[in-house]
């Protein structure tokens, strides 16, 4: 499906270098040239994206609410640098905010990810969907992320996505090839609403969606990423998610039936968690304490339910072989998949 574009003229460079690309490539259908906000609105039903420069005096919040209103999904562009311009415009509802210096392609890809797509908001969920998450400093989330997936994969149906945006670990851990990545399988679900098989790879027990390594390029934001994760849980039973130590965004909390969260069994790791829990938001997470010696365990699981007010479920002892299965691209040692059989 083409995604019908129109754009607000301007004089900064963005601006024809889109129309021009897409001329020349027909990625994206540029159908409007926008002088006044009257110009989308009187063509409304011909369009799918406005593409706007938050420079434009016109383009304010006020005119992105109507545009939206009317069921037009906007992309704004800003100069980099002008914060009070990026602001202006995630404050009026746009789906994608990108600097005007971004390649050409990094922006019809953000045109792309941004345009509704109603074939994938009628998917009808059946699976279930973990999310693992953990503060920052590395407690181990990919590692429990990895374990958990091997124990549900041994009765059910089940896939690994690597959600951790901003950096993507899962390729590396289980030793895959970078592409097809998760921006792969968001294109199949943009345009058909499913689960592309051909951009899953095989893990050991498990399928797998990698997450992006490419340059130049824009992760997905969370309306996309939301989708590709509602897709995955019509295809398969269990839904594993690697969500790495970003805040989660409050929309991930509709999609997650449960929240796997890892804590690294040190003083530091404890109180980095504590701070997260302090701000939770989400539904009450299942605790996993990481890199326990047998000597502190007994005061290392009060700590931690003194600290985050939460009881932990399943304790994973420091095992020097756990690092080296990891740094061998191996299966998840066993110690950490019978720890997960508790989640």
């Amino acid at each position: 499906m083409t995604v019908r574009v129109a754009t607000v003229l301007s004089v900064r460079d963005w601006e024809p270098t889109l129309v021009a690309y897409a001329r020349e490539t027909a990625a994206v259908r540029i159908v409007l040239r926008a002088f006044q906000p009257r110009d989308v609105e009187a063509n409304a039903s011909d369009i799918d994206v406005v593409v706007a420069g938050g420079d434009v005096t016109w383009v304010t919040p006020h005119q992105l609410g109507v545009w939206r209103r009317l069921g037009l999904t906007v992309v704004g562009v800003h100069a980099r640098g002008d914060q009070p311009a990026a602001s202006m415009l995630e404050l009026g509802g746009a789906a994608e905010v990108v600097p005007d210096d971004i390649a050409v392609e990094g922006l019809v890809q953000a045109i792309r990810f941004a345009a509704p797509s109603t074939r994938a908001a009628a998917i009808e969920r059946r699976g279930s969907v973990a999310a693992v998450i953990g503060a920052r400093g590395a407690p181990g989330i990919t590692e429990m992320a990895c374990a958990l997936a091997v124990v549900a994969g041994k009765g059910h149906r089940t896939v690994l996505v690597d959600g951790d945006l901003s950096a993507p670990a899962i390729a590396i851990r289980l030793g895959l090839a970078p592409r097809p990545d998760v921006s792969d399988v968001a294109d199949a679900v943009r345009s058909e609403g499913v689960i592309d098989p051909g951009a899953v790879h095989s893990g050991p027990g498990f399928d797998v969606i990698t997450g992006s390594h490419r340059e130049n390029e824009l992760p997905l934001r969370t309306p996309m990423f939301v989708a590709v994760v509602e897709a995955a849980a019509q295809t398969y039973d269990k839904v594993v998610v690697d969500c790495g130590s970003d805040r989660l965004d409050p929309a991930f909390f509709d999609v997650f039936d449960e929240v796997v969260l890892v804590v690294d069994g040190s003083p530091t790791g404890i109180v980095r968690a504590a701070q997260l829990t302090g701000q939770w938001l989400g539904p009450t997470p299942t605790v996993i304490v990481n890199r326990v010696t047998p000597a502190t365990r007994a005061e290392t699981v009060a700590a931690v339910r003194r600290w985050t007010g939460l009881e932990p479920t399943a304790v994973v002892p420091h095992r020097n072989r756990v690092r080296r299965h990891a740094a061998a691209a191996r299966r998840p040692d066993r110690t950490v998949c019978r720890a997960m059989e508790a989640v």
